[in-house]
């Protein structure tokens, strides 16, 4: 029954902190504290906590005086850096802000002072999604459960096994994320810390001119791969602008005052209330006003087209990289896989067309050393303590093998400088960018730059005496120069636009910039000359020895490798057309300023001089709770109502968290779950308690002695169940390998309360009732168990829906100390009765393999197999300790109690063709999004081996016996367990606990034919026999594997706009069974299909 109780707790609940596998306890923690926020640092992170300083007061007035919402206490900040991530987190209802100190570098964003940008977007997250709350920061929402069971049981537990699985949650805030982005990239009027670049307007505008807008419903959902989601971002961000345009920055507040109402579901419904029109139209007036600008920014491009493409498929085709000789084009693509980030290393060969990965997982621009060695940076494994840094490695065409070249230095932009035979790259550290020069053989780096401002380095070019760069230091990559000799840092090419992704070749300079509001390429070798005017953009040129131009073009919706076939020097008149007078952005500007330049009036204010370390007020870190969190929760559970809650907490660095929760029912009966987890260590601890009691009524039949029933007398009995469970263990990782090992704990009592009625007449009817209690542990255990995990998938697009490449092991081992009632005896000590309970120890083993096949890549039909094996070490062990082979986790065309499925081994092949039918969708039903559909055919195998099957009633017919058969079936005496037996007809009269299958040979098999045993329960005295199924069937079926057919919906939605809906409905038949033809059906709807 445990077991049961905490898989509905895993699977219906998603509360519980993310499981930490890297806790970095190395890291020395401190505080900064302001009137209004607490920043939270290691030491690694000092500078940048600095930062964080200068800017959170700034931005406290602007931000909770718009939505007139006043975090109750100080909003913490966290800000870490280790590993080479970027990215920041606003976790709402904790009050809390995760930012990595590494700046984004994103090709769907321009550049932007990295923690200006995000501690104001994140914090705005706070104010704003706090704002929508619709109950306290407490109560994030309620839960409406429901589960149901298979009819079929055993005697010896309660409830079949669950075949319905539903966790629906009610949040309290429904924000859609274009506006909760939106708004959050929007910040305040008059903020400096982002602004709409042109990146951002070249997505926008490459979705109107191709006519793929995201619809009003896709904006109101995540859900999608390429830049899908990213658009979301975008258009949410351009969206908010337009509303703030046309009815005023006061709107943002009223919307969001709309949203925290308690019945006020609908993003389109806030929009009314709040500012009169619904979100369609809003949409609508929008999408005219952006083609209608377009239409005039873009009236006077054109583009001469002369490139073709040699790279499309796939949205992120970039850093295209000439070799030495001009034959091939390294670039980094994400072809293969599903999202903008996933790319890895590619090499074009010019002669043939055709190209080839080399490399998995690339990132940043790889370099060319010679025309047979390439070097390139990736994010390397996990180090000693979980830290994901970039490397440099080289790949040689000739032995065909990757090297690794650094440990741990954290380089990446590598460029190979021919004429000093060095590698350059770029390190970046509490989030400021340095410049290393390799020394030797390349896996020796010293630092040549000592910057310590925020400043951000992308990628890194050279000449025989200069290294230009670009970088960002504001608003904006600008070029420097760095002196190879006196290691001078200069501006070099510094305008107020955007200029990038230089590359020097031939006393010739080719980059990119967005000077009149698009990115197009530049050279300047006698003079400044354009080389392209596109629509899209033009990005990371690179040029050959013979002059040759290769570079990345942004155009319908993705990246693509292109070459300049002809150089056409283009004049002024490109990019937009009267840039200040028409504006995507939806501000007024100055009118000297070009188009995404905002005046310097509007550029961000750094302080020159940060505080000095000497000045800081630290303490150190000190455990401190974010919560605690309740969750009312409404349960139906066997046909009961069982209303409680879940209760949750943790610290703000996850140090620590608990989970816990309680329903009940009219029965009095109680759930109840404690899990604690400590992350304070290396590896993490948990604590986990589980008590759940039943209460139950039954009546029994008297049986006298003789085995008779007397019809006048009856027990009823009140009985309650106490089932107790609780484990202690560690958890660990080893380069991606999970293990727990952990030490579990059960007991299991009964308690009952005992009525014996009996019915007589004397001088008219009478009772005579009789009345006792007691109880007795009828099971106790102790479990030793260590369990392993490893996931070679890669991660993908519908990850868990439709798995479709890679491996996933599961296996664990366990030593367990059972010990199961078997009578009472008498209790020497102080007299009367007590249990005896009867040792069944056992070694467990499980293995679970699961693989994973693409068959079809144009479909993304793929193919999965399952194999697993569960075995016992002591065969004799009573059936309560068996494997159980059917249900929902088993073959499924049987119900998990199936007698035939269950032993002490157990083998089961699945095998699975997966056939998505839609995804990326946004078909709207009332308040839930259907974003995608996929089928499955399921065929399964199985069986178990050298089990018992214990029925307590084997029918027979004497009627159909021989004379010979009938003697020796009334005759043949038997000795079971030190108990005589006159006949086997006596042993099966008198039994109440008997192997169906006869293990012990103790009925000849002559007589097998002819006994009926009742392994469903469900046939009584009289009809035994018209089951036509005797012992020796049983035996032929138990031997013999057992086939399931099935069928499987699984459909995604979002609900309330960001909470995911996993639905699974399973349909499975068994094939080719005598005995069993009914299907199977099971129900889950959960937060996901794992």
């Amino acid at each position: 029954m445990i077991k049961y109780f905490i898989y509905v707790i895993l699977f219906s609940c998603n509360l519980h902190s993310q499981i930490n596998w890297y806790n970095h306890p190395q890291l020395n923690w401190q505080e900064l504290e302001t009137d209004h926020f607490i920043i939270c640092f290691h030491d690694e992170t000092k500078r940048s906590a600095v930062e964080a300083l200068d800017i959170v007061e700034k931005i406290y007035d602007k931000i909770t005086n718009l939505y007139d919402f006043y975090p109750e206490s100080k909003t913490y900040i966290v800000i870490q850096d280790v590993d080479d991530y970027s990215n920041g987190a606003a976790y709402f209802y904790d009050n809390k802000i995760i930012i990595w100190a590494k700046p984004l570098d994103y090709d769907l964003r321009g550049s932007h002072r990295w923690l200006q940008d995000v501690i104001t977007h994140e914090f705005t997250h706070i104010v704003q999604l706090g704002a929508s709350m619709k109950y306290s920061r407490n109560i994030p929402g309620t839960y409406l459960q429901v589960l149901s069971y298979e009819n079929e049981k055993r005697e010896d537990v309660l409830y079949g096994y669950p075949n319905q699985v539903v966790s629906y949650p009610i949040p309290g805030t429904t924000v859609p994320p274009w506006f909760a982005e939106g708004t959050a990239q929007y910040m305040f009027d008059g903020a400096n810390y982002d602004y709409w670049d042109s990146i951002r307007d070249m997505i926008l505008r490459d979705r109107i001119i191709n006519n793929n807008l995201l619809s009003f419903d896709q904006m109101n959902i995540f859900g999608k791969k390429g830049i899908g989601n990213e658009s979301t971002y975008n258009q949410g961000f351009s969206l908010t602008k337009f509303i703030v345009k046309k009815y005023g920055e006061k709107s943002l507040k009223k919307i969001t005052d709309e949203l925290s109402k308690p019945f006020v579901l609908s993003i389109n419904k806030a929009l009314k209330n709040s500012i009169g029109v619904s979100g369609y139209d809003i949409y609508n007036d929008w999408k005219i006003e952006l083609n209608k600008i377009y239409q005039e920014q873009l009236k006077n491009i054109e583009d001469m087209k002369n490139y073709f493409i040699i790279e499309d498929n796939g949205t992120t085709n970039i850093h295209p990289t000439f070799s030495n000789n001009g034959l091939k084009i390294a670039y980094l693509s994400n072809k293969e896989n599903d999202y903008f980030t996933q790319t890895d290393l590619y090499i074009y060969c010019l002669e043939d067309s055709v190209s080839k990965k080399i490399a998995s997982g690339v990132k940043t621009s790889p370099s060319w050393i010679n025309d047979s060695l390439i070097v390139y940076s990736k994010i390397s494994k996990p180090n000693i303590n979980g830290s994901k840094f970039f490397d440099l490695y080289t790949y040689d065409f000739i032995e065909k093998k990757q090297n690794r070249l650094t440990n741990g230095l954290r380089l990446f932009s590598p460029h190979f400088d021919k004429k000093t035979n060095q590698i350059y790259a770029v390190n970046t550290y509490d989030g400021t960018s340095n410049i290393f020069a390799s020394k030797g053989d390349y896996s020796d780096y010293e630092q040549i730059t000592n910057l310590d401002d925020g400043t951000q380095i992308f990628s890194i070019s050279s000449n025989d005496s200069l290294i230009i760069f670009d970088a960002v230091e504001n608003h904006g990559r600008k070029l420097f120069s760095l002196d190879k000799k006196t290691k001078e840092i200069n501006n070099y090419i510094f305008n107020e636009w955007d200029s990038r992704d230089p590359t020097l070749n031939n006393n010739q300079l080719i980059y990119s910039d967005d000077k009149y509001g698009i990115f197009n390429l530049v050279l300047i070798n006698d003079k400044k000359n354009y080389l392209s005017n596109v629509l899209g953009g033009a990005f990371m040129p690179d040029i050959s020895n013979d002059g040759t131009v290769v570079f990345s073009l942004y155009e319908k919706g993705k990246y693509q490798i292109a070459i300049l076939d002809k150089i056409n020097f283009y004049d002024n008149k490109i990019g937009y057309s009267n840039l200040n007078e028409n504006r995507s952005d939806f501000n007024s500007f100055e009118e000297k300023s070009s188009y995404y330049i905002n005046p310097k009036s509007d550029k961000i204010s750094v302080s020159s001089r940060l505080i000095n370390e000497n000045e800081l007020s630290l303490k150190n870190y000190e455990t401190s709770n974010s919560g605690p969190f309740i969750m009312p929760r409404i349960t139906y559970d066997y046909d009961t109502f069982k209303p409680g809650l879940y209760l949750f907490d943790n610290d703000f660095l996850n140090k620590s968290s608990i989970l816990s929760g309680i329903s009940f029912n009219s029965n009095k009966d109680i759930d109840l779950f404690l899990l604690f987890d400590n992350n304070q260590y290396k590896s993490s601890y948990f604590f986990n308690f589980y008590w759940i009691t039943r209460n139950k009524a039954r009546s029994h039949a008297y049986i006298n002695s003789s085995g008779e029933v007397i019809p006048s007398i009856n027990w009823n009995v009140d009985y309650k169940y106490q089932l107790f469970s609780a484990d202690i263990g560690n958890r660990f990782i080893i380069k991606n390998h999970k293990f727990w090992l952990k030490y579990t704990y059960s007991k299991y009592r009964q308690f009952y309360s005992a009525t014996q009625i009996q019915e007589y007449n004397f001088n008219g009817p009478n009772t005579n009732s009789i009345y006792g209690k007691g109880a007795y542990d009828y099971f106790r255990a102790h479990v030793f168990s260590l369990e392993y995990n490893y996931d070679g998938r890669k991660p993908h697009y519908l990850y868990h829906m439709i798995p479709k490449n890679g491996f996933n092991i599961k296996t664990s081992i366990s030593y367990e100390l059972n010990s199961i009632f078997e009578e009472f005896k008498v209790n020497q000590d102080y007299g009367g009765f007590i249990e005896s309970l009867t040792s069944h120890n056992t070694f467990r083993y499980k293995l679970e393999l699961s693989n994973n096949w693409l068959l079809n890549s144009n479909y993304n039909i793929s193919f999965t197999n399952n194999f697993k094996y569960f075995h016992l070490s002591n065969y004799k062990v009573d059936d309560f300790l068996y494997f159980f082979g059917g249900g929902l986790e088993g073959l499924q065309g049987y119900t998990f109690y199936e007698p035939t499925l269950q032993g002490p081994r157990q083998i089961i092949f699945s095998n699975k063709l997966n056939i998505p039918v839609f995804n990326q969708k946004a078909i709207k039903v009332a308040h839930m999004y259907l974003n995608s559909l996929a089928l499955g055919i399921k065929h399964q195998i199985g069986k178990s081996f050298d089990g018992k099957i214990i029925v307590d009633n084997i029918g027979y017919d004497t009627d159909e016996m021989s004379n010979d058969i009938l003697n020796d079936f009334q005759n043949i005496e038997l000795e079971i367990n030190g108990n005589n037996y006159a006949s086997i007809q006596e042993y099966l009269d008198l039994s109440q606990s008997m192997d169906a299958l006869d293990n012990s040979n103790l009925i000849p098999e002559s007589i097998e034919y002819y006994l009926y045993p009742d392994i469903y329960a469900k046939y009584d005295d009289n009809n035994f026999t018209q089951s036509g199924k005797n012992i020796l069937d049983l035996k032929e079926r138990y031997k013999a594997y057992k086939y399931s057919l099935g069928v499987e919906i699984k459909l995604l939605g979002y609900s309330f706009y960001s909470y995911p809906t996993a639905l699974t409905y399973e349909y499975h038949i068994p094939l080719s069974d005598p005995w069993e033809s009914k299907g199977k059906q099971y129900l889950k709807i959960l937060f996901d299909f794992n």
